[in-house]
């Protein structure tokens, strides 16, 4: 890779890096160096936010449902409003099933 392209190619890493960076609230200084391991690391942290987001918003409707009818409900059903990654917001519907055995 010639130096203007790989100089090219490290902007956008940067770039994109500062925008994930930004969204975690993360501070931390950067390596010069081993920017796409850098920012497949910052991916993972944003993938592991949401997943612990995605699991107290589970437990947040299971529990509300659970002081009003004494039980929890085999599907949670909510729709939501959330950034996914720097400027993207989108509407998102969410269900879950929990499956039963039919013989009980």
């Amino acid at each position: 890779m010639n130096t203007q392209r790989a100089m090219g190619a490290s902007k956008a890493l940067n770039r994109t890096i500062t925008e994930i960076m930004g969204y975690l609230g993360d501070g931390k200084k950067r390596p010069r160096k081993g920017l796409r391991p850098f920012l497949q690391k910052k991916i993972g942290d944003l993938g592991e936010r949401w997943f612990k987001k995605g699991f107290n918003r589970g437990h947040r409707e299971s529990h509300k449902e659970f002081k009003v009818n004494g039980r929890v409900p085999r599907k949670l059903q909510y729709t939501c409003n959330r950034t996914l990654y720097p400027g993207q917001y989108r509407e998102i519907e969410l269900e879950s099933v929990i499956k039963t055995d039919k013989k009980n």
